[in-house]
């Protein structure tokens, strides 16, 4: 069975929405759940959280310099 994929897309959202909603995102992941946060900026704090909670993720950069970042449980 796949992973469940859970969009988040915060790029059109001011600071520090994005950030909040992110945390709040990764915080309400489930085992075998994978977050898919898109935002126009490179997220450093969230990162930070990520590694915090102990999650693993993996970060793209679009060529339009879109961020898209999978955060996995």
């Amino acid at each position: 069975m796949a992973n469940k994929e859970i969009i988040l897309d915060v790029s059109e959202l001011e600071a520090p929405l994005p950030l909040l909603k992110g945390i709040e995102a990764i915080k309400n992941l489930k085992s075998g759940e994978t977050l898919v946060f898109i935002h126009r900026m490179f997220p450093c704090k969230l990162h930070e959280q990520i590694d915090k909670l102990g999650l693993r993720s993996d970060t793209v950069k679009d060529e339009e310099n879109y961020f898209e970042i999978k955060i996995y449980r």
